[in-house]
């Protein structure tokens, strides 16, 4: 792969990992707002957050996992396809979290939707700064001397 498709997949990733962290920002302003934030919002996160995983997703394994692949092995890349399926099932729930908000319904206390809400952001958070560790070792690996 040379420089420029490394490099632009690396842009493309930056710009959604940017997205992705500002959802999980739009679902900790959720999480503050339990038991009344705004349902209408909580509407428009869950399609939000919905796209933005699956978009991410997606291009992580289509750019960044074939990279990681060459450079830091298939056991790096496994790790990263077993959170992309824990990921998948989490947002789901998450996503019916919020759907249930946004009809006036909660699913069980306004504290454990909080600590789920906060769960997952956090471990998204997590996730995102290790693939851009990543992505910023590949970048200086691809940089031409």
């Amino acid at each position: 792969m040379n420089h420029s498709m490394v490099s632009d997949g690396i842009a493309a990733l930056d710009r959604l990992y940017a997205r992705a962290l500002r959802v999980c920002d739009d679902l900790e302003t959720v999480a503050d707002t339990l038991p009344n934030p705004d349902r209408r919002f909580c509407r428009r996160l869950a399609i939000e957050l919905d796209t933005t995983v699956a978009v991410v997703n997606r291009r992580e394994e289509s750019d960044l996992f074939p990279l990681l692949a060459e450079q830091a092995g298939a056991m790096v890349v496994a790790r990263l396809r077993e959170e992309h399926e824990q990921d998948h099932t989490a947002t789901a729930e998450i996503v019916r979290a919020l759907v249930s908000i946004s009809r006036g319904r909660a699913i069980g206390s306004h504290e454990a939707t909080g600590y789920m809400l906060r769960a997952y952001f956090l471990a998204v958070r997590r996730h995102i700064a290790f693939e851009q560790a990543m992505l910023a070792s590949l970048k200086s690996v691809s940089e031409p001397r």
